[in-house]
């Protein structure tokens, strides 16, 4: 792959506007019609796709970490742990609602995906188009997890992501304060030039 849009093409995540990512396949069962599917189960099937996500940014995080340098190396730890936190998260959610949590790829699978990262403002400008992803895809799973609980918990790993976002599009833009935050919503539709 050569291109970050080929990877979100192959896994499934779409970006600037194409709606979340993640959860064309956790639709309410009564709203497509498969009627069967319980809350708690279809509340497993959005953690997990979530935690599809949290795996994909820890391998991102991991394999672009050789690129980074100072203090952009620093921050990228730091999300990588935050990442891992959040996976951690999600699993326990998962099982305490008696599901089976996704297990990881292996790491050179994920890389295979990965666009062509050859410079640290390669590896930022993916990790911003990730964590983007990320913010649309648990924004729009907030109104279909069935308890205030979780809700709560995919408010604040958004909330979360769209810091990452923010550090990173500074990153991208030293010497920009404005960069950081170009839009007044987040809606995880933001681009990177």
């Amino acid at each position: 792959m050569t291109s970050r849009r080929d990877f979100f093409r192959v896994a499934g995540v779409t970006t600037a506007g194409g709606g979340a990512v993640f959860l064309a396949a956790c639709e309410d069962d009564d709203e497509t019609g498969g009627g069967g599917a319980s809350s708690q189960e279809r509340d497993v099937r959005i953690l997990n796709s979530a935690l599809g996500l949290e795996h994909t940014a820890v391998a991102a995080y991991t394999a672009g970490a050789a690129l980074l340098k100072g203090p952009a190396l620093k921050v990228g730890r730091q999300f990588l742990a935050h990442e891992k936190e959040h996976a951690a998260g999600l699993e326990r959610a998962i099982r305490d609602l008696g599901g089976t949590p996704n297990r990881p790829r292996r790491g050179e699978e994920y890389r295979r995906q990965f666009p062509n990262l050859r410079s640290q403002r390669d590896v930022l400008r993916f990790a911003v188009d990730l964590e983007n992803a990320a913010v649309e895809a648990y924004i729009d799973s907030i109104p279909r997890l069935s308890s205030p609980d979780l809700r709560q918990t995919a408010a604040a790993i958004a909330s979360n992501e769209a810091e990452h976002v923010s550090v990173l599009l500074g990153a991208l833009n030293p010497g920009d304060p404005a960069a950081q935050v170009p839009q007044a919503f987040v809606t995880g539709i933001a681009s990177v030039s």
